[in-house]
């Protein structure tokens, strides 16, 4: 591996995906709760609840009420994640495997340091369409339950359910061994046993509803170490509110949401006041390798063209070091 391609991580697609992702400037991370794999994500949650419930002897009554919002049995994967995979390797046989089993398949080698952020389906500040309750809990109550007031007299916001808060966005490796998988499930419990020790001392926590988005970076992360020779990362991200950034698609299991990823265009990310998109800009794509094929000559010839199209004159176009086999 060259010192570059250190700096790449590697998204498998095919070729109807990549038209598209190229065209767009898009890649879309899906949400948790529509994978395929029935176990995808469920591993770290599963883990947290069994350590939860090997220390629930030792814990008091109320400080157990606390956690149980927090850490529910495991029936579902969080709605509020979505997740774009990739790999550390750029010619994985295993990957190759998974996405070309009927055409070609072809790697994206994406900069990692180059940020990739939410593009607004709606560039509104305000719900547009909001029900009923939305904005119940946006204030703070004093103790007989009347909105509680700064001392300019405005009223004292928790949470207003329209502020823009996006959490994740990073490229982060799953971790497959055992012993760091223990080691983050102890300090995300210990995380949340002493916020709702706080919660209970000092009354309710200002922060309390980021709890969870804290809590799901780590667990999301945790995956059966029979995977790791997919060398996975992934971006995980949360985006608020999900009006504005949440799409949907069909699927097998109903309408599937998603959130569209792209670029800042290369402009430096200090000059944006926010941490997302309102249009696509170039995406950080610096190689494009294809897959194991006994036509490498005329599917380089024909992604070249496309790129050229694109205006994606600098490229690089790679091949697979896999020998092809029928």
């Amino acid at each position: 591996m060259t010192e570059n391609e250190a700096d790449l991580i590697w998204h498998y697609t095919d070729g109807a995906a990549l038209m598209k992702i190229l065209a767009k400037n898009e890649l879309w991370a899906g949400s948790a709760a529509f994978m395929n794999d029935t176990n995808e994500l469920l591993s770290g949650s599963i883990q947290l609840r069994k350590h939860f419930e090997d220390q629930r002897r030792a814990l008091p009554e109320d400080v157990i009420k606390g956690l149980e919002e927090y850490i529910p049995e495991v029936r579902e994967r969080s709605r509020h994640s979505f997740v774009l995979s990739a790999s550390s390797d750029g010619d994985s046989l295993t990957m190759w495997r998974y996405y070309g089993r009927d055409q070609v398949s072809f790697a994206i080698g994406l900069d990692r340091n180059q940020p990739l952020v939410p593009l607004a389906r709606l560039t509104d500040d305000n719900h547009p369409n909001p029900p009923a309750g939305y904005i119940d809990d946006i204030y703070d109550k004093d103790e007989d339950g009347q909105i509680a007031t700064n001392p300019d007299g405005s009223p004292v916001v928790i949470f207003d359910p329209d502020w823009v808060i996006i959490e994740g966005g990073d490229w982060k490796p799953v971790v497959y061994d055992p012993a760091q998988q223990s080691e983050i499930i102890t300090e995300i419990f210990e995380n949340l046993r002493k916020g709702v020790e706080e919660q209970l001392t000092v009354g309710r926590n200002r922060h309390w509803w980021l709890y969870p988005y804290y809590m799901n970076e780590s667990l999301d992360l945790i995956k059966n170490q029979g995977f790791r020779d997919e060398r996975e990362e992934r971006i995980i991200v949360w985006p608020n509110p999900d009006w504005k950034f949440v799409f949907h698609r069909p699927g097998a299991f109903g309408l599937v949401p998603y959130v569209k990823l792209t670029s800042w265009g290369g402009v430096d990310e200090d000059l944006h006041e926010e941490p997302f998109a309102i249009e696509a800009g170039r995406l950080p794509i610096r190689e494009i390798r294809i897959g194991p094929t006994p036509y490498s000559s005329e599917a380089a010839g024909s992604l070249k063209q496309l790129l050229n199209f694109h205006g994606l004159h600098d490229v690089k176009v790679s091949y697979s070091e896999i020998p092809f086999r029928q």
